[in-house]
């Protein structure tokens, strides 16, 4: 006898179980969901619709944000659209999420350094962004961030590029800002330089440094200031621009020199008369008494004089006589 109630109690569970089941074609809750559209799709709320049913019902959130959709408005939009959804609970709420994409620093940085290359950035020059931190897109956005304009500050290395990335309704703009390195060889002092000192070659050497850190008027080449005199102390390896030396006068105007001329294995020497005054390595007039003829030619020391190359002698005019001590035919 009990096992005859046992099979009946079994038998009455399972036509229960039945009578609550969801009918076969109704329509099931999504809980979540993450949006590639800008449009809230009815399937995105609800699976099992029937053929054709699914539509647009409504604007999707932002890109990375979401909206939660209680049981209230899901009752009223199955309703409206005529959603046959069976297992409807007031405790009910659905998810929607949009599905975003945030810009990173490699999608600009090809744009900035083409850019940059425009305005006459070498490929050996370093770039490097500050800080960024790029928009938040829309996962489906098939446009590309757009270079506006670059704004670059080439004497402090800094450089700010302006974006814009255009949506189906909307563009947006952002910025980027960064700096702009390279090495550059310059000439600095080889050990501490005291005021007043002449400066001779081992004095200096060539210092590869960041550009960022070299000053606007840094020297280039150790021969634009070897024999210049240093104006204040100097520490050791101090990059040196012009301001921090004084051309040395090494011959004086109408001072007796030598001068030198090389050509062709041959070298010749005559007495000179300087008609300028002149530092190291400067170019000056000079005045041979004896042919009454004027050369240009190159200072190599305090007595010396080396005439430049191609340089054609000029007969010397009278103002050029009297300044040299020479007098002229006529005073003979």
């Amino acid at each position: 006898m009990n096992r005859l109630r046992l099979r009946l109690f079994l038998a009455s569970c399972l036509i229960g179980g039945s009578i609550v089941s969801l009918p076969l074609n109704a329509a099931t809750l999504r809980h979540a969901s993450v949006l590639h559209h800008p449009q809230v799709r009815l399937s995105d709320l609800f699976n099992g619709l029937a053929p054709d049913q699914d539509c647009d019902i409504g604007p999707a959130p932002a890109p990375g944000q979401n909206i939660v959709i209680g049981a209230a408005q899901l009752q009223a939009i199955a309703q409206q659209y005529g959603v046959d959804w069976a297992d409807i609970s007031d405790m009910a709420q659905a998810t929607v999420t949009r599905a975003s994409h945030t810009i990173s620093q490699d999608e600009i940085m090809p744009l900035i350094i083409a850019g940059l290359r425009d305005r006459g950035i070498t490929d050996s020059a370093t770039i490097e962004l500050s800080t960024f931190s790029g928009p938040t897109v829309a996962a489906d956005l098939t446009t590309r961030p757009q270079l506006t304009n670059i704004v670059y500050d080439a004497s402090h290395g800094r450089f700010s590029a302006f974006f814009s990335v255009a949506s189906a309704d909307t563009t947006q703009s952002f910025r980027a800002d960064g700096t702009v390195s390279s090495h550059v060889e310059v000439v600095t002092a080889s050990h501490d330089l005291t005021a007043g000192q002449t400066i001779e070659a081992a004095d200096l050497e060539l210092t590869s440094l960041d550009s960022r850190s070299v000053p606007v008027k840094a020297i280039l080449d150790p021969a634009d200031i070897t024999g210049h005199a240093v104006r204040r102390a100097i520490s050791a390896h101090t990059p040196l621009t012009p301001e921090m030396t004084a051309r040395v006068t090494v011959v004086d105007k109408g001072a007796p020199v030598v001068l030198d001329l090389s050509s062709t294995g041959l070298h010749l020497t005559a007495s000179g008369v300087a008609l300028d005054a002149g530092a190291l390595g400067e170019r000056i007039h000079v005045l041979n008494p004896l042919s009454k003829m004027v050369v240009v030619g190159e200072i190599i020391d305090r007595s010396r004089v080396a005439v430049s190359p191609g340089s054609s002698p000029m007969a010397a005019d009278a103002r050029e006589l009297r300044a040299a001590g020479v007098r002229s035919q006529k005073n003979i």
